[in-house]
């Protein structure tokens, strides 16, 4: 008898497109570490950003996005034409004098310089008194780090006003939250493949979604999917209490329900009804505040039996520095004024396929200490103190939220880690169970799939048994005593009836519990 591998199927369910007016329809697409870039470049990720007209004269510029790298600024420069051509006349300024081109033949050039949103003068400088010396000559010249020296002479207002243009228009792209967004998912996407390991034992695959397309597309799955369930589902959309964001959740919940495919989401702060999660510290003990009439619809979904099926996180990660003074772009010394914040789904997802690949099985991500994220970005708080994560949350405040029913994601002061140290799903179970009994059903069904028709329940059992200690082997460890498996057939002419009970160590499922399977074969 021979057993597949069973890789660990992620599918990812995120705004990886500009907008999303209708289902995406065709197959998930699938994606590794190889191909990332060319699925960019194939979905045709464009978007046109609105500028004011003292700073672009057209309202705004298009920019297309075929590769990760295009989101960095200097990328942003050189692929869109009115912002290369600023930086080709910048550069012109600053090699003009150098060459021994007089302020006169710098301006004549610059004013027959095509579409340049400045008005070109020459006034000629008077001489004035008390002349600076050499000293002050070579001082003007010597820029700060990370600074292009600017030019001197009468050409240096020019040369200012262009490197102005460029840093503000820089700043308005860096502020608009279409472009954030979409670099913030391919930036969770990316780690997600890079943290996770995918060598063939896991496969992930991603569908473009928006919140205005994802029940219609959660409809169009549930039958796609039904034979081949993913092992996680990851939805990379900020959920908050709102009804319609608790109407989407149920039909999320039903969707992992149905195919028996455990569901990751994230929650914002505006869920809490607080503007970021520095406010948290207004709010009483989590799981009584909950209890407030406002959660209503929360407390109804924590109650239904697919809430099983689903997990809520909080708590975002950086995986880029600011660009500033410590991440300097080459062409302009641009300073972004907001961190990039990356979606806490991701960050599960890979601390899970971390687990994966590391033991054999999906159920130990909270093992913090041998399962975290390593290499993150920091960003300064009060003090001198750096931390990775929107917010540094307390013992105390951990277990609150997994009372609550809300896997917070944990940092470190002062470490570029994040982990996992205590986990639960929005029922209140472990998630960790929900990925076994996954994992496991999904075997089932490969066994039903795959063993000949018809066997006698004495060989089908038999099948069973050797198929189930060969697959617990091809995880790298040995078959659990506690592996009970009978099958039965009350009546000749009806469907045999298979039952399994495994009782996992605790290496493999933490929370210790059973699991008991009925299934008509």
């Amino acid at each position: 008898m021979q057993i597949p591998s069973m890789p660990f199927k992620i599918l990812a369910l995120a705004p990886f497109r500009i907008q999303e007016e209708s289902p995406w329809p065709h197959e998930p697409i699938r994606v590794d570490k190889t191909n990332l870039d060319q699925i960019m470049q194939d979905l045709g990720l464009s978007l046109h950003i609105p500028l004011p007209k003292n700073l672009c004269p057209s309202g705004g510029l298009s920019f297309n996005i075929k590769r990760l790298k295009d989101f960095h600024p200097d990328r942003l420069i050189e692929d869109n034409p009115f912002l290369k051509n600023l930086l080709g006349a910048r550069r012109f300024i600053e090699e003009a004098k150098p060459k021994g081109l007089s302020d006169e033949e710098i301006y004549g050039r610059l004013k027959a310089w095509p579409d340049l949103p400045i008005e070109i003068k020459f006034k000629p400088r008077k001489s004035k008194k008390g002349s600076t010396g050499p000293v002050d000559d070579i001082l003007r010249m010597v820029a700060m780090p990370g600074e292009t020296p600017a030019p001197s002479g009468e050409v240096q207002p020019l040369f200012t006003q262009i490197d102005s243009l460029l840093r503000q228009i820089l700043g308005h792209l860096f502020s608009y939250h279409k472009l954030r967004d979409l670099e913030s998912v391919w930036e969770g996407l990316r780690f997600l493949i890079k943290q996770g390991g995918m060598d063939g034992e896991i496969i992930s695959k991603i569908i473009p979604v928006s919140f205005e397309t994802l029940e219609e597309t959660l409809d169009h799955l549930m039958a796609d999917l039904v034979e081949d369930p993913p092992s996680l589902v990851i939805i990379d959309l900020p959920f908050d209490n709102s009804p319609r964001s608790l109407e989407l959740l149920e039909k999320v919940a039903q969707f992992a329900e149905t195919l028996m495919a455990p569901t990751l989401f994230w929650i914002v702060s505006k869920f809490f009804y607080l503007d970021t999660w520095q406010d948290l510290k207004k709010l009483p003990f989590l799981p009584h505040y909950i209890e407030e009439p406002i959660f209503a619809k929360w407390r109804h979904l924590k109650k239904t039996p697919s809430a099983r099926w689903v997990a809520a996180a909080c708590n975002r990660f950086l995986v880029r520095y600011l660009y500033g003074p410590d991440n300097l772009p080459a062409f302009v010394r641009f300073e972004e004024s907001e961190n990039l914040w990356v979606s806490p789904v991701w960050a599960i997802g890979s601390l899970v396929g971390q687990s994966f690949m590391k033991t054999g099985w999906p159920t130990r991500f909270t093992e913090w200490q041998n399962i975290r994220l390593e290499n993150l970005a920091l960003r300064m708080i009060e003090g001198n103190k750096s931390i990775p994560t929107e917010a540094n949350f307390s013992d105390e405040r951990i277990d609150q939220f997994i009372r609550a029913g809300i896997i917070p994601l944990v940092s470190l002061l002062n470490k570029d880690v994040a982990f996992i140290p205590a986990e639960t799903t929005v029922a209140g179970g472990p998630f960790s169970y929900q990925l076994f009994l996954s994992r496991i059903t999904q075997f089932l069904f490969w066994c039903k799939a795959n063993f000949e028709k018809d066997l006698e329940t004495g060989d089908l059992e038999e099948n069973l048994r050797k198929a189930f200690s060969l697959f617990w082997e091809r995880t790298g460890h040995l078959t659990p005593k506690g592996l009970e498996i009978s099958v039965s057939k009350p009546k000749p002419e009806k469907q045999a009836i298979a039952r399994i009970m495994i009782e996992p160590s605790r290496q493999i499922l933490p929370s210790g519990e059973k699991i008991e399977l009925e299934f008509n074969w």
